[in-house]
């Protein structure tokens, strides 16, 4: 039942903020709630953005008994009811800002998001913390002269516990990220990582003399190690340890002897770092996924294309046979070679079968059938693919391989994707050139490889966008996408090879060999 559920989180929620009250009333300003680290409001800012302002009244309550809990409600009661309900209103209007700009996207994944929620948590906890202050001075419990160094570290103390504490909870109720965390746990680099971040913390704090803040900067080596490993995982745990590192140091040393409103200062500049650049780290492996998953599927397009070929020629030879079986049903002494035609038939439905077969594995997993390709047979496809490409147009090619080479070992069908890449590439480089002319020629590169060459007499590539070239999305033709020479170079290296291009407009492909017996 909904009612009993709000019970039950009130219950749960209630004890774990009042914990952290008591945990985090480190060096005050007065008697009040005015210390340099607040983690509370991340508590009750994400538990009413997740959960919705219904568990306002819930926040509010639970305001009420920490500050009489912790603190002695030392400003009386009208002054606990009404600083309350300013902070419930607050935390109230932060969460409702939240779930109006991340729409449900607590994971924050994205730097937009990021942005959004580290703007909010910056400027709301300002203006939260000079309402609180304000409605302390306007009761005459604190003096005039400290209510400017009270809202600095009333602001910085409840940023800072939103900015490290929030993403942490955020991430734990976001099934996405609660599984990679859970993940993170279970990585043994992950643990070496922490291993190193409290040594630093320990170097800081014991092993070194002197203020801890002037050697605070150590902290930024595991921090980067860290988000650039694990990404927005792996710095919401760190800088939830820095934070708790830094605590148990104000706490083993005392508060009075070190710079606490420093330190946390620094600890927000360490937390940013860490969140953004991990949120970048996050960003590039999704634009990588998706990149590599847009290349699969162009492949596929292109292969495609290619293998409308092969398919059409089995369907046209089944038309053939077909006629032929049916002019043969008329004679009554032609049976044998109507069983002929029919065992021709069923061949070649089985050849575009298998085609189609290779097609849709391909679509499905990007999977690769390695087969003997004897050299004679490529240079067969070489010539093919040449007449298909040129036409009738006066562009001449030239086939020469050399003798004695052994097959190749490659998937057949990607291969010849890549050729005809890149024999078409040639065509356009030179058709309206006089005298245009591509030269496709297969030689051995060492005992194991191949290197097959195709070249033409047109401009050539410039040497300064020879690796550029290869980049998805980067084409030199008016209606080219720039994928075809990045997914040709991606088969070459997905069967142990490679594709480069050299002087002259020729590009160089090895490919393996039928390794010898």
């Amino acid at each position: 039942m909904p009612a009993l559920r709000y019970l039950r989180d009130a219950l749960i929620f209630a004890p774990c903020y009042i914990v952290l009250d008591w945990a985090s009333y480190i060096d005050p300003v007065g008697p009040f709630n005015i210390t340099p680290w607040n983690p509370q409001p991340a508590l009750a800012l994400a538990w009413m953005t997740i959960a919705g302002l219904a568990h306002a009244p819930a926040v509010f309550a639970t305001i009420v008994a920490a500050d009489i809990l912790v603190r002695g409600a030392p400003g009386g009661a009208f002054i606990t009811l009404l600083s309350s309900g300013v902070l419930a209103a607050g935390y109230a209007a932060l969460a409702w800002m939240l779930r109006e700009l991340l729409r449900g996207s607590i994971g924050l994944r994205s730097a937009r998001e990021l942005t959004q929620f580290v703007a909010i948590a910056v400027a709301g906890t300002a203006i939260v913390g000079a309402a609180f202050l304000g409605v302390l001075r306007g009761a005459a419990v604190i003096p005039q002269t400290q209510i400017a160094a009270g809202w600095l570290r009333f602001w910085i103390g409840d940023a800072v516990g939103v900015l490290v504490t929030a993403p942490l909870l955020f991430a734990a109720a976001d099934p996405v990220r609660r599984a990679a965390l859970l993940a993170l746990a279970r990585n043994k680099e992950a643990w070496a990582q922490a291993s190193l971040l409290v040594a630093t913390l320990w170097l800081i704090f014991a092993g070194l003399p002197g203020d801890p803040a002037q050697h605070f900067y150590f902290l930024f080596v595991p921090i980067i190690w860290i988000a650039a490993r694990a990404g927005m995982n792996g710095a919401v745990v760190a800088t939830a340890l820095v934070q708790l590192g830094v605590v148990v140091g104000i706490h083993r040393t005392g508060a009075g002897s070190l710079p606490v409103l420093e330190l946390q200062a620094l600890v927000a500049t360490l937390t940013l770092t860490g969140l953004y650049l991990g949120m970048v780290v996050d960003e590039r492996q999704r634009a990588a996924t998706s990149l590599r998953r847009s290349l699969r599927l162009a492949a596929a397009g292109e292969m495609a294309g290619a293998l409308a070929h092969e398919v059409n020629q089995p369907l046209t030879a089944l038309s053939n046979y077909g006629r032929s079986a049916l002019l043969l049903l008329e004679r009554e002494d032609e049976r044998a070679s109507l069983r002929q035609i029919l065992a021709k038939m069923l061949a070649e439905a089985e050849r575009a079968a298998e085609v189609v077969r290779r097609l849709r594995d391909f679509f499905r997993a990007g999977t690769t059938r390695l087969e003997a390709v004897p050299i004679d047979e490529l240079l067969a496809a070489v010539r093919r693919i040449g007449a298909s490409v040129i036409g009738e147009r006066e562009v001449a090619l030239e086939v020469r391989g050399e003798a004695d080479l052994a097959p190749l070992y490659v998937d057949r069908l990607q291969v010849e994707l890549v050729l005809r890449n890149l024999i078409a590439n040639s065509f356009d480089a030179v058709q309206a050139t006089p005298g245009g002319r591509i030269r496709v020629s297969v030689g051995s590169e060492d005992a194991r490889s191949a290197r097959i060459v195709v070249a033409d007499n047109g401009p050539g590539v410039p040497p300064a966008s020879r690796e550029s070239v290869f980049e998805p999305l980067v084409s030199g033709k008016p209606t080219g996408m720039g994928l075809g020479l990045a997914v040709s170079r991606a088969i070459a290296e997905a069967h142990g090879g490679s594709l480069e291009a050299h002087d002259g407009g020729a590009f160089h492909l090895i490919l393996p060999c039928l390794p010898p017996r």
